[in-house]
């Protein structure tokens, strides 16, 4: 929730242009193609739980490459790009600390 609550609350007090810190981040880091089967195995969880992740590792190739067009055409200014970056960077921490998350207690019988 608080992934994307984090957005929401940009969105609405900054500026629409951050949402796109937050696309960067998935965009530009798509899953490996065994990741999902990995996740399943190690949660417990069953293999249609996974069914995005799958989707993104087949599907997220060029997008990187779309998203950084649509910024340049955008050409936001210093405290838009900034709120595109703050955006990226909360993103990826939570990202990283859901991660971690998994990999400590895999089942989530915590």
């Amino acid at each position: 929730m608080e992934l994307a609550g984090a957005q929401y609350y940009r969105i609405e007090h900054e500026h629409p242009v951050a949402l796109l810190g937050y696309i960067a981040v998935l965009e530009g880091n798509a899953p490996g193609p065994r990741l999902a089967d990995h996740l399943a195995g190690a949660t417990g969880l069953p293999g249609r739980a996974f069914r995005t992740l799958r989707e993104h590792a087949a599907l997220d190739g060029g997008h990187l490459d779309n998203l950084y067009r649509v910024l340049d055409a955008l050409a936001p200014g210093a405290a838009r790009q900034t709120a595109v970056a703050v955006s990226a960077l909360h993103t990826a921490n939570l990202l990283t600390r859901l991660f971690l998350s998994l990999a400590e207690d895999p089942g989530g019988h915590r």
